[in-house]
């Protein structure tokens, strides 16, 4: 019985297989989805904050580490006439998220121009998070923010609640070390008021942030200059010069071997 029910679960994965995987011999996402995650946030759409985007990497990590479940989270720009679900479940099978043999990853992928977006979870995280439970998370979380643009504070808020849920389960304390913008983005304030002195602290945050931005990019473009131009081009079609890439020492990221069945669920906004 057990030797009937493994392999109606590679027959399954093999079909499932030839039907993501036939369209993109025609079709593909923009921008092209990389053959393995360069790292556990691939925001390919641009719509994550740099500081931000460092954030989720951080709590990303710290998730796979004490309880090697893998999340990962993809942006794209367009669909390209394919449905959400295909390019997710597609992305999910070639990147082979959550660890072999307990098929707990997870993808969240969201489409900019379609304004839809979807959570696919391996087998193993089926019964810990369920379709409906994916659902309400995605409708609670990630699109109130979603519809005032706040994409990179929808992203977190939504991945907060599934590192709260995946914490309970394996018993284990998450987001100690997360930085505090993380908590923050998740939690907009009751008051949509905005007063003058915000807005002049605003106005000098992004001037003092323009300053350091323009100088960081003179001082990495001096180092592209010095070092190898076959690494830098290498990089250049889905990573960022800036502080997202603080994890430099994860940069051998890839998926543990994990499948996925389809299960998990899709919104738009």
């Amino acid at each position: 019985m057990v030797l009937r029910s493994g392999l109606l679960r590679v027959l399954h994965s093999a079909v499932l297989f030839l039907l993501v995987m036939t369209p993109a011999l025609l079709r593909a996402s923009t921008p092209p989805v990389p053959s393995s995650p360069p790292e556990r946030v691939v925001d390919l759409a641009n719509i994550i904050e740099p500081a931000l985007e460092g954030q989720l990497v951080t709590a990303l990590r710290e998730l796979e580490e004490k309880t090697t479940a893998q999340m990962v989270i993809l942006t794209v720009s367009s669909l390209d006439g394919e449905t959400i679900e295909t390019v997710s479940l597609r992305t999910f099978m070639q990147w082979k998220l959550g660890q072999k043999g307990k098929d707990n990853g997870l993808l969240l992928t969201v489409a900019l121009n379609e304004r839809k977006y979807r959570f696919e979870a391996g087998y193993g995280l089926e019964s810990v998070l369920p379709d409906s439970l994916l659902g309400s998370i995605g409708r609670e979380k990630l699109v109130p923010f979603f519809k005032e643009g706040k994409y990179g504070e929808g992203i977190a808020a939504a991945t907060k609640e599934v590192l709260a849920v995946l914490a309970k389960n394996y018993n284990v304390q998450l987001g100690g070390g997360i930085p505090l913008q993380l908590h923050q983005a998740v939690n907009p304030p009751a008051s949509r008021g905005i007063s003058i002195d915000s807005i002049d602290m605003f106005g000098v945050l992004l001037f003092a942030g323009f300053i350091i931005f323009f100088i960081i990019m003179i001082i990495a473009a001096s180092k592209r200059g010095q070092g190898s131009s076959s690494s830098s081009s290498s990089d250049s079609s889905w990573s960022r010069s800036d502080s997202s890439s603080s994890s430099s020492s994860d940069s051998d990221f890839s998926g543990g071997g994990g499948e996925s069945g389809g299960g998990g669920a899709s919104g738009s906004w």
